[in-house]
Formats: structure tokens, C-alpha cells, sequence
């Protein structure tokens, strides 16, 4: 048995290995810090009003040991947290548990093993991850969308177990909904509305807070659906109350373009397939109140009509379907009118549709 001084130099050197162990945990989030803070004030010197908006992609999980600095980079940290990332990739549950239960893991680790499960579809495994105390960071949904499709619904299902909703915002206030539209994602779409996703929600327009809330009379999905989805998925955010009012769904989907086309590099042809896969949409924007005339205001130098950025677009078919609406060919934009546009810009069918030749 050890003597009552033996003991007392135990608990001395126990302690002063806590407070080294304190001491370099402490260094470690300050040096976090001051790589935050001098990210910041370059920041900010470029532009004040970003002082407050700088992070990275995992600032909501708290650093508890020095390692975690590292997995939160993404840097190699050792051999065991490599077999335990392995371990969730490849759906080892028998070893992802024994490295868990080992000892103590931080959230940090926890998390990054719940990514790797979530990216790989692996939904005992995220759900033990979850269980254990792995967080959801708002990053971290986002991971499931890299999963096999038929695995995806059952990740979500998960999520929502522990805390998470359709509705909780990731950074900036950025809600899923409409990266599922932008993806065309239908199947997941139906989830999230049939479990509440509000159309109306949307990243901040204006980035004002990065762990802030999102903006509560956004257009950003419908926006989205009308210049890139089907008609029925226009129907499904109406139906679950997207408010047309919030923005300019019609004026987007008069002017939608396939992917890399720039009507300011030079004139677009359009596939007249192309350009009558939007009509639909926009007959139910007309149908549900939007206006062919609405004028769509922007701190940013726009078209500002629906007919004038159809004719930006190459849209004959839908300059055709506006101006068969009511659409008034010489309201001027920032661009100025559709004929203005077309004298300069524009094929021989669009100038003809405006009765310019």
C-alpha cells in the first residue's frame, strides 16, 4: 500500500497533468480564435460589412481536446480515427462501436464519423453515431444528400429522431428545400413537404448572420421550381402554401436558360423544346396570381419584366404564350423593352414575333 506520501505525490502529478492537458486544450481553441479573429479583420478590411460573416464549416462544433482542431480541418490524426472513419464509410458497425466505446470521444469525432456514415448511406451506423452523442451540426444534413437515393428517406427519418427538423436552418439560414428542387429531387421533395417543409423559407438574402435564422418570406423555392422544375412540383409549394408574392417566380421562368448560357456574352438559341418546357409552370403562376406585367425589383441591374427577360433568354415560345397573356412588349426594364432589346439582340423569329420585321 502506498504511503500517505506517495499518495499526495500521485495526486500532485495527477493535477498537473490535468491543467497541461487543460493548458494545451486552452491553446489549441485560442489559436482557433485568433485564426478566426485575423481571418475577420482581413475580412474586414476588404469589406466591413463581412467582419461578422467569416467561419468555417464546422465553427458550431465545440473543440474539447487538442486533436479536434484537426479532424475539424480534415487533417489525418491518427491511425485509429482513420480505421474509425473507415469503419462508418464501409458500415463495420462491430468496429466503429468498439473505437466508440473505447474511451471518451469528443463531438468532433463523433460527428465526423456520422458524416462519413451519412455520405455513405449507412443508417444503423449513423444512427448509433446519433445516439452516442454525435451532433448535428448545421453542415451536417447536407451529408445525407450524398447518399444512395433508396437510403436517403431513412437518413432523414434518423435526423428527425435526434432533434433535427425539414425546417432547421444550416448556415446563413439556408434551408434543404430548395437545393432538393435545384437537384430535382422529387421523392425527397414529397418528404420534406409531407413533413412540413415551408416553400417560404430561404437563405438570407442579404447573409446578415451566419448562425442566424432564415428569411421567412423568401421565394427562393419557388423561383427554383419554376425556372428549373415541372409543373407539378410548382403545384406541390403552392399547395403547401408558397406564396407567390414573395418574389418573381414568373419572371424567372420567362427567362430561364440552360446551364452556362449568358445572354450578355451574346445572343441564345433555345431548343424550342427547351423553351416551351416552362410554359406550364408560368400558366400556373398566371393562374395562381402572378401578373404578366409585375415588375421584379432588385438592388441589382435586371430585365426587371417577364417579356423582356424572355427575350434576353432566346424564349420565343414563351414571348409568344406573354405577349398572348397581356404582356406589354414596350415597358422598359434596365435593359430596356423587349422590342428595344430584340432590335439589337435578337433572332429574326424573336423580332418577328414582336412585329419588328
Amino acid at each position: 500500500m502506498a504511503s500517505q506520501e506517495e499518495q499526495t505525490q500521485q495526486q500532485v502529478l495527477l493535477q498537473a497533468q490535468r491543467h497541461q492537458r487543460q493548458m494545451a486544450i486552452r491553446a489549441q481553441q485560442q489559436a482557433v480564435m485568433r485564426q478566426r479573429q485575423t481571418t475577420n479583420q482581413m475580412a474586414t478590411q476588404m469589406d466591413p460589412k463581412l467582419s461578422h460573416q467569416m467561419g468555417n464549416s464546422y465553427d458550431d462544433i465545440p473543440i474539447k481536446e487538442p486533436g479536434d482542431v484537426d479532424i475539424l480541418n480534415e487533417r489525418p490524426v491518427s491511425p485509429e480515427y482513420a480505421s474509425f472513419l473507415s469503419a462508418c464509410r464501409d458500415g463495420d458497425i462491430s468496429t466503429a462501436e468498439s473505437i466508440v466505446s473505447s474511451q471518451s470521444r469528443t463531438p468532433a469525432f463523433l460527428h465526423h464519423g456520422l458524416a462519413a456514415a451519412l455520405r455513405s448511406g449507412r443508417v444503423d451506423i449513423a444512427r448509433y453515431l446519433l445516439e452516442s452523442g454525435a451532433p448535428i451540426a448545421r453542415k451536417t444534413p447536407e451529408f445525407a444528400l450524398a447518399a444512395p437515393v433508396d437510403k436517403q428517406i431513412a437518413l432523414f427519418e434518423i435526423l428527425t429522431e435526434h432533434g433535427w427538423t425539414v425546417n432547421t436552418p444550416g448556415f446563413y439560414g439556408a434551408v434543404l428545400l430548395p437545393k432538393l428542387i435545384q437537384t430535382n429531387n422529387e421523392t425527397l421533395v414529397d418528404w420534406f413537404l409531407a413533413h412540413g417543409a415551408d416553400p417560404n423559407l430561404g437563405i438570407q438574402h442579404n447573409n446578415r448572420e451566419r448562425l442566424g435564422g432564415p428569411d421567412e418570406d423568401s421565394c427562393q423555392a419557388l423561383e427554383l421550381a419554376a425556372s428549373q422544375g415541372s409543373a407539378d412540383m410548382v403545384q406541390k409549394l403552392l399547395n403547401a402554401g408558397a406564396k407567390i408574392t414573395n418574389g418573381a417566380p414568373l419572371y424567372y421562368a420567362a427567362g430561364a436558360s440552360p446551364p452556362g448560357a449568358n445572354p450578355h456574352a451574346g445572343p441564345i438559341t433555345l431548343s424550342k423544346e427547351f423553351d416551351s418546357s416552362r410554359i406550364p409552370a408560368m400558366v400556373l403562376l398566371v393562374e395562381n396570381g402572378a401578373g404578366v406585367n409585375d415588375k421584379f425589383e432588385s438592388r441589382h441591374m435586371t430585365p426587371q419584366y417577364p417579356i423582356v427577360n424572355a427575350v434576353m433568354a432566346g424564349a420565343v415560345e414563351r414571348l409568344k404564350w406573354l405577349l398572348s397573356q397581356g404582356a406589354d412588349p414596350d415597358l422598359k426594364g434596365q435593359y430596356g423593352s423587349a422590342r428595344d432589346y430584340a432590335k439589337v439582340m435578337s433572332s429574326d423569329e424573336m423580332k418577328q414575333a414582336l412585329g419588328l420585321l
